[in-house]
């Protein structure tokens, strides 16, 4: 697997301070690549150390104490929330860093059950599914393409985060297979095309696409 989050996104990523949205799709890439599956646990190493070498036996005031008992509190809340989880939640998902209430999409996506989305024609040749994940300032699509469709040209007018889940596709930058994980901005301009046996991607993006192509001004009126 040659494309994978950058050490940023997987910092954040494995210490919690990630969007849901970006989280579901760093995790479906961590489930299927080991190098990933690496780089995590030497950054939950790296965090852990540096926790343990804190001394938290001097110069304990008493904001500290409060400090403390709401830690404990919340410590409490998480053992109730672990508690709540369903049985039937795959163990294999543990180490998969993302919130709670996302554990039935991950699953879905995971598993590749896509069936029973809500997909809707865009061309001929590309479906889309819209995922409602209720987290403002993301938008999570899910995108069928047939074999060697072409996406119109675009840039991006913020950031794009694709997770390939089936087949493959390539632009100008690369040929991106089963598990890439794809990460474009404003610099980026590119084509994708469908490779033989098709594509479906997630993709979550931040803000609009900018079609730049013939028909760019065109297709941006239309998604306005």
């Amino acid at each position: 697997m040659k494309y994978h989050p950058d050490i940023e996104l997987l910092l954040k990523y494995s210490s919690g301070q990630l969007a849901p949205p970006l989280a579901v799709a760093i995790g479906l890439h961590q489930y299927e690549c080991k190098i990933c599956q690496k780089k995590i646990k030497e950054l939950e190493m790296i965090g852990g150390s540096t926790l343990e070498s804190i001394d938290t036996t001097t110069n304990i005031k008493h904001e500290s104490i409060n400090s403390m008992a709401a830690d404990m509190s919340s410590f409490d809340q998480l053992l109730n929330d672990i508690e709540e989880l369903p049985d039937t939640v795959d163990e294999a998902y543990d180490d998969i860093a993302i919130a709670r209430s996302d554990v039935v999409l991950f699953e879905q996506l995971n598993n590749r059950q896509l069936n029973d989305l809500p997909w809707k024609n865009v061309t001929r040749n590309i479906a889309r599914a819209k995922i409602q994940m209720d987290f403002p300032g993301y938008d999570v699509e899910l995108f069928k393409f047939s074999p060697h469709a072409k996406i119109p040209k675009h840039t991006h007018c913020g950031r794009e985060f694709t997770f390939v889940l089936e087949g493959n596709f390539s632009d100008n930058q690369g040929q991106y297979e089963r598990g890439a994980f794809i990460e474009q901005n404003q610099a980026n301009e590119h084509q994708p095309i469908a490779g033989s046996k098709g594509c479906i991607c997630l993709a979550v993006t931040d803000a609009p696409l900018k079609f730049t192509g013939a028909l760019g001004p065109l297709i941006n009126w239309f998604n306005r």
